[in-house]
C-alpha cells in the first residue's frame, strides 16, 4: 500500500518540528562538545522533514514515518552505546561529556582479569547453553508437529507460546527462589536453569515454527520418493534446509537467555552462582567507582550479538521479522 500525500506531509512536519526542538535544546541547554551531537541529530531530522515535503507527491512507495522511526531508533541506540563507551574508557572520575576525552582500555582488561565478573560470565554462558540445548531438543519436534501435523488445537498451543513469551518472569521468580531456598538448592550455578527455560523454550519454539514453515518440504518428499534412507534424508534435506535456520535460532535463544536479568538477580543467592547481568547490577549499585568496568563488561557482552548479526543478518530478519518471502 502506497502512503498518501497527507501521511507523508504529517511525517515530514513531525520530523521538522522534532528536529527544531532538538536544535533549540542543544543550543540553549546542552553545554560543551555534546551540543554538536544534538545539532547533528537536529539537522538530520530537519533534512528529513524538508525532503519529505519535496517528495510528498512522488509515485515511489516511500513511507517517511518509517524513515523517521528508523532515524529515532538509531539515535536511541547509538547515543547510549556512545555514552557506555565513554564511561568504559574513562576510569576514575565519572565523565561529564558524552564524547570520550582520554580513552583508556584498562577497564576491559580489568573485566577479563576480575575473578567475580569472569565467573559470572562463565555462569551465564553455562546456564544459557544448558537452557538452549534443552529448549531446542523440545522445540524442534514441537514446531514440526505444529507446522506439519494436524494437531488438535494447534492454534491455541501457538497462542500459549506467545503468551509465555510476553509473560513477566517476575511473577515466578519470587516463589521459585523461595522454593529453592527451602530445599537448600539455591546459590548453585544451575539454580537459575528452571526459570531460564521459561524464557528459552517458548522463544525457541516460536522461532523454530518460522524455520519449519519456510522449509521446502517438497524436497523432502522428493528425496523420500527416490528411496532415500533416514541418513540420506538428513544429509540431503535436513542439513541444508533446516540446520542453518535452527542454528541461528539456537544462537538467538542463547543470547536472550544469557542476558536475562530476572533469573540471575532473583535466584543466585551467592556470588559463585550469579549471572553476569546480576553481577553488573550489584556492582553498579555497591561500587560507583567501578562503573567503568561495569560498562566495559556490558560492551564485551555485545560482541557475541554483533558476531551473530554479521554471520546471519538475513536469517535473523527472517526469524524476527516474519518475512515469509
Amino acid at each position: 500500500m502506497r502512503p498518501t500525500v497527507r501521511s507523508r506531509l504529517w511525517a515530514a512536519g513531525t520530523a521538522f518540528v522534532l528536529g527544531f526542538a532538538v536544535a533549540n535544546v542543544g543550543v540553549l541547554v546542552v553545554p560543551g562538545v555534546d551540543r554538536w551531537v544534538w545539532l547533528a541529530v537536529a539537522i538530520v531530522l530537519m533534512i528529513t522533514g524538508a525532503v519529505g515535503v519535496l517528495l510528498a507527491d512522488t509515485a515511489r512507495p516511500v513511507s517517511f514515518w518509517a524513515v523517521l522511526g528508523v532515524e529515532l531508533m538509531l539515535v536511541l541506540t547509538v547515543l547510549p552505546l556512545l555514552w557506555t563507551f565513554t564511561v568504559a574508557t574513562s576510569p576514575g572520575d565519572p565523565p561529564t561529556s558524552m564524547w570520550p576525552r582520554a580513552v583508556s582500555w584498562e577497564p576491559f582488561g580489568g573485566v577479563l582479569a576480575a575473578d567475580g565478573l569472569r565467573t559470572s560470565m562463565l555462569t551465564s554462558a553455562a546456564v544459557a547453553a544448558a537452557a538452549t540445548a534443552i529448549a531446542m531438543l523440545l522445540a524442534v519436534p514441537a514446531s514440526y508437529a505444529l507446522v506439519r501435523r494436524r494437531v488438535p488445537g494447534r492454534r491455541w498451543l501457538y497462542l500459549v507460546l506467545v503468551i509465555l513469551l510476553v509473560a513477566p518472569l517476575v511473577t515466578l521468580a519470587g516463589p521459585t527462589s523461595v522454593a529453592l531456598l527451602d530445599v537448600g538448592m539455591a546459590g548453585r550455578w544451575w539454580s537459575t536453569l528452571p526459570l531460564s527455560l521459561l524464557v528459552a523454550l517458548p522463544l525457541a519454539s516460536w522461532l523454530s515454527v518460522t524455520v519449519m514453515r519456510a522449509a521446502p518440504w517438497h524436497l523432502r518428499d522428493a528425496v523420500r520418493a527416490d528411496g532415500a534412507t533416514r541418513r540420506q534424508e538428513l544429509r540431503h534435506f535436513a542439513a541444508p534446509a533446516l540446520a542453518p535456520g535452527l542454528l541461528v535460532v539456537a544462537g538467538v535463544v542463547f543470547l536472550v537467555t544469557a542476558g536475562d536479568t530476572v533469573a540471575g538477580a532473583a535466584l543466585a543467592a551467592g556470588p559463585d552462582a550469579q549471572t553476569l547481568p546480576a553481577s553488573l547490577l550489584l556492582a553498579a549499585q555497591t561500587s560507583p567507582a567501578g562503573n567503568s568496568e561495569v560498562a566495559a563488561a556490558g560492551l564485551l557482552w555485545l560482541v557475541p550479538v554483533l558476531v551473530l548479526l554479521l554471520l546471519a543478518p538475513r536469517r535473523i530478519v527472517h526469524l524476527i521479522g516474519r518475512t515469509h518471502r
